[in-house]
């Protein structure tokens, strides 16, 4: 049987769209395995460049631009975006990065190190509750919706982004 030209356009367009359907999942996670810088919604930062993050959590930035002093919340050692973020951006290990740290504090250049978050929930709960925090979590893990958070942009990209700076 010969199928006519509406039959066989028919046919290319189902298949098509199937693909298509097939597919949606891929892209809607788009960006979902990069790290995700994430501020409370008041913070006057929406882009900071890789340089001014790189000062920021190694304790030369100290202060937000409303002179709000910055609290840094990381994950515990070893999880993956901790380690991701430290190794792209600041080039170390996370025990260079605890080293760094404590010699900071030791010969009172800080008075205190950063802060962790058991989890990327209490990540979550923690900035969304303190408006001068700053938190390092998988992009999976940002909620949706008015959850009192903002991403980050790193040099004027988000997760996601072609050039993203966080990819894991």
């Amino acid at each position: 049987m010969r199928l006519g030209r509406p039959t066989w356009v028919s046919a290319v367009g189902a298949v098509l769209g199937l693909v298509t359907v097939a597919m949606l999942p891929a892209l809607a996670i788009s960006g979902k395995n990069d790290i995700a810088l994430i501020v409370h919604k008041s913070n006057p930062m929406n882009n900071v460049s890789s340089s001014e993050l790189r000062r920021i959590f190694l304790g030369d930035e100290t202060r937000w631009s409303n002179n709000d002093r910055i609290t840094i919340l990381l994950l515990p050692p070893g999880t993956d975006e901790r380690q991701k973020f430290l190794r792209s951006l600041l080039r170390m290990s996370d025990d260079d990065f605890v080293r760094h740290w404590i010699s900071r504090v030791f010969q009172g250049q800080a008075s205190t190190g950063p802060k962790t978050a058991a989890s990327s929930a209490s990540m979550v709960r923690l900035v969304a509750g303190l408006p001068t925090a700053v938190g390092v979590i998988g992009a999976a893990d940002v909620p949706e919706g008015d959850s009192g958070l903002k991403v980050l942009r790193i040099d004027g990209k988000s997760p996601g982004d072609d050039g993203y700076r966080l990819r894991r």
